[in-house]
């Protein structure tokens, strides 16, 4: 497989195809609803997921090398424990990021409004941390891909 359709499958699909899709929702419903579906979709870290699936899909490339023997053996090690990392890294932020989501549910069913505003910067920051950390993943799982098939 050549490295664009690589890129499409592995990157494109998965973190650019469920934006996309919401964007279909425009022509029915209007732009201001389909922005409102993909800042929602996004809102609460979501792209985490994604970047946690990439994460297993680098560390299954990268054992895969290594047991062909192919590549450099401290280079795998350190991508797998470093892709291990940010996977477990990006579930520690989607917890909390879903707790702060159950909190603000049920702080609304109460009526206590005290710390709105703090959820509120831990959804900002979850929106822009999800963007940027999925881009750093999928940028150095091609990295990885491109290296280890360049040494065929």
């Amino acid at each position: 497989m050549n490295l664009f359709f690589w890129m499409l499958l592995n990157l494109g699909v998965p973190i650019v195809g469920p934006i996309f899709t919401l964007a279909l929702v425009a022509p029915a419903h209007g732009w201001h609803v389909a922005k409102a579906l993909i800042g929602a979709s996004v809102k609460d870290g979501q792209l985490f997921w994604c970047a946690i699936g990439l994460c297993a899909s680098a560390v299954y490339e990268a054992v895969t090398a290594l047991e062909r023997g192919n590549g450099e053996l401290s280079l795998l090690a350190f991508s797998i424990v470093g892709f291990c990392v940010v996977a477990f890294s990006c579930s520690i932020v989607v917890l909390l990021c879903s707790l702060s989501v159950c909190d603000e549910h049920w702080d609304a069913t109460a009526g206590d409004r005290t710390a709105w505003g703090a959820r509120r910067i831990l959804s900002r920051s979850a929106i822009g941390l999800t963007g940027l950390l999925t881009f750093i993943v999928a940028t150095m799982f091609a990295i990885l891909h491109i290296h280890l098939n360049s040494n065929f």
